[in-house]
């Protein structure tokens, strides 16, 4: 067993990695949960995809406004004790959402508000939790193990999340959803908490923070396997990847189908995205990452557009497993491009720009694909974004040779 760990999965040799990971993997369940429980009550309470979409757009806006700073937060404080920090305050947050629930007192403007204060934390805690993982492996020769293996507890929590909560939501009510992820962070706080590790800082002190940001965004466009891998992620995840808006409102207005069908349609995206994360775990090698990227890029965009074609929702659960390995794999792969190319002491910023853009232009995204859904209906924004997708295939793929 433990010559399979090493030969396979030798990220999980190291103990704190161990320890992260496990607690992630749960709380990361609850996650699911909760954001799948969110979005059918928002969009049962609205009906309208805009004002869904704007509830993801809030959440994230946090995450464009405060990145770069955080950036710089995660250098200069001990990364463990920011993300006790940040998982508390989630943890929070939470207990609220279910208190407010159970009570009977959430609205859609309370639910805005809370978004954007969780956004807030997000802004912290994404990039921190990135750039802490060459810290629990302790270096770089099992990076791209311990990233593959971060995305399959991410996928594997997708996959199990949102099918329990739509049980959950049809049998009990969506509040245990809210009262499930709260909980769930217990796990990451004590696994943090009995780790066995120096709590450094990557630097001293900050004298000039925009002064320091500019360097860091000089350091990116001087490299170009880090500049096209951030051009790529903000045309991909920004346009292709809105699921969490539009599967409620294609399950519901398209599929004309109910919770446990929007649960196995969302568990279906997870099933291949978990499928994707192992196999780059165990497959990836430093120097397939581009590959993978232009592989995974490509496949997510071709089925997008299948997606708006098929009808039937036994092919539509098909075709998201499929959405779901190549979605993975561009996203694991582009990951690992930064963080291999990124000095210890640029890491926090490098990781804070990753956030940004895959995190933080999430408004745009969501805003567009609602809008897209209200008017033209959830299958043809499949599509159209399926095809911005081509795009983002493509400057990856004119770019190769360089990269």
């Amino acid at each position: 067993m433990v010559n399979l760990l090493r030969e396979y999965f030798p990220a999980f040799t190291h103990r704190n990695y161990r320890l992260f990971w496990t607690g992630q993997a749960i709380s990361l369940i609850g996650t699911w949960m909760q954001n799948a429980a969110l979005n059918w009550l928002v969009y049962s309470i609205t009906r309208d995809g805009f004002l869904s979409g704007l509830m993801t757009a809030v959440q994230f806006t946090p995450l464009f406004a405060f990145s770069l700073f955080a950036g710089l937060v995660i250098e200069r404080f001990p990364k463990r004790k920011i993300l006790i920090f940040t998982q508390s305050m989630l943890l929070l947050f939470a207990f609220i959402l279910y208190i407010l629930l159970y009570f009977n007192k959430l609205s859609y403007p309370i639910i805005l508000l809370i978004m954007f204060f969780i956004g807030s934390v997000q802004a912290l805690d994404n990039p921190t939790r990135q750039a802490f993982v060459v810290e629990l492996v302790e270096g770089k020769e099992h990076l791209l193990n311990a990233i593959g293996l971060n995305s399959a507890a991410f996928n594997a929590a997708r996959l199990v999340g949102p099918a329990v909560a739509g049980k959950v939501m049809a049998d009990f009510g969506a509040k245990w959803c809210f009262l499930f992820n709260a909980l769930s962070f217990l796990a990451v706080l004590i696994g943090l908490l009995m780790m066995r590790m120096k709590d450094a800082s990557a630097r001293k002190e900050i004298k000039d923070p925009l002064k320091d940001i500019k360097e860091g965004l000089r350091f990116i466009r001087s490299n170009p396997k880090l500049l096209y891998t951030i051009i790529s992620l903000v045309i991909i995840p920004t346009f292709c990847m809105n699921f969490n808006v539009l599967v409620p409102i294609y399950t519901r207005d398209y599929l004309m189908m109910k919770e446990k069908a929007y649960g196995i349609l969302l568990s279906s995206l997870g099933l291949g995205a978990l499928v994707g994360a192992v196999f780059v775990a165990v497959k990836g090698k430093k120097e397939r990452t581009l590959y993978y990227q232009l592989i995974g890029s490509f496949g997510l965009s071709i089925f997008l557009i299948l997606l708006g074609i098929v009808k039937s929702y036994n092919l539509a659960i098909i075709v998201l497993v499929f959405l779901g390995f190549f979605m993975i794999s561009f996203n694991t792969t582009s990951n690992s491009i930064l963080q291999y190319n990124a000095p210890d002491e640029m890491r926090g910023r490098i990781m804070s720009v990753y956030s940004l853009v895959f995190g933080g232009l999430t408004p745009i995204g969501s805003l567009y694909s609602g809008t897209l859904a209200k008017y033209i209906g959830p299958q043809n924004a499949f599509i159209v974004s399926g095809i911005i997708g081509l795009l983002g295939f493509s400057i990856l793929f004119r770019r190769r040779e360089i990269l």
